[in-house]
């Protein structure tokens, strides 16, 4: 299976503006019996800014939408309609302001996925190790980003600062930026937080390979690049993959050589489990 085009939001899709955790909880529950409104409304009703040319409202749409928190169509005359995606019903009972740090990883992953995130969001996490390694200058990865994606004034945009504000993304520890250089980091293990990360391997899996229930390792990491935005080293790969096997997620023959990965489970039966085992 050849590397896939990405099919995300694309580098301006945020206007500026990084994602808020306060504007997602809000959104999240003006969601929750289903809402109709115009950008205005939204405003009012939330009190997320918006103004007459640009504002916050539009963008965070388009980042609950990447991040599984909401589904929003638009009709012609301006009026958008929201309701809660899967992820978010889970979101409304177990964490509605969005403050755990599992939450804010799943946030992440949802927004770096291939297929339904943001195009910016997965070259940098999911495509860019060959080319900037664990750590590199911010001009470096802004060069990467360009070259992958177009020159575009947007980029980086607020890739690099999601992860700087506590108001966004700066708990999931997945990257920090000391003056000119930035680190990635890696998904924290403890066993509780595998429940979630199966459910997004699964989901960029169902995505990127639609239908699809048996693959070798090697193809679905290459359409998906779930493992190299996780950031883990080959043994914490092979430990997940073992524990999938042992929760009857997966199944992986190993007899080929290259492993090859059955789904047993699809994303949405794994749901209910996501929160189950946290203390």
């Amino acid at each position: 299976m050849t590397q896939q085009p990405i099919q995300g939001l694309p580098p301006s899709f945020h206007e500026t503006f990084f994602p808020d955790r306060r504007h997602l909880s809000a959104l999240l529950k003006l969601a929750k019996s289903g809402y109709k409104g115009t950008i205005d409304a939204i405003s009012a009703d939330t009190g997320i800014p918006t103004g007459k040319s640009s504002g916050k409202v539009l963008p965070h749409l388009k980042y609950a939408l990447a991040m599984g928190i909401t589904t929003t169509s638009a009709a012609r005359d301006g009026v958008y309609t929201l309701q809660l995606a899967p992820l978010g019903c889970l979101f409304a009972v177990e964490d509605p302001l969005l403050h755990e740090p599992l939450t804010q990883l799943i946030l992440h992953l949802m927004l770096s996925r291939p297929i339904g995130g943001a195009s910016a969001w997965h070259v940098f996490f999911g495509r860019s190790r060959l080319a900037l390694g664990r750590a590199s200058t911010v001009d470096a990865a802004t060069s990467f980003l360009t070259q992958e994606l177009g020159n575009s004034s947007s980029l980086p945009g607020p890739l690099f600062s999601t992860y700087r504000e506590e108001a966004s993304l700066a708990r999931t520890g997945m990257l920090t930026v000391d003056r000119n250089v930035i680190s990635r980091g890696a998904l924290p293990t403890p066993q509780e937080f595998y429940w979630a990360y199966a459910y997004c391997w699964l989901t960029y899996w169902e995505q990127t390979a639609p239908g699809v229930q048996q693959l070798p390792h090697s193809e679905l990491e290459a359409a998906s690049r779930f493992f190299e935005g996780s950031g883990w080293a080959d043994q914490t790969v092979e430990d997940f993959l073992a524990w999938t096997t042992a929760q009857g997620i997966t199944r992986v023959d190993r007899q080929t050589g290259t492993p090859l990965v059955m789904k047993i489970k699809r994303s949405n039966e794994l749901t209910a489990q996501i929160y189950s085992e946290l203390l």
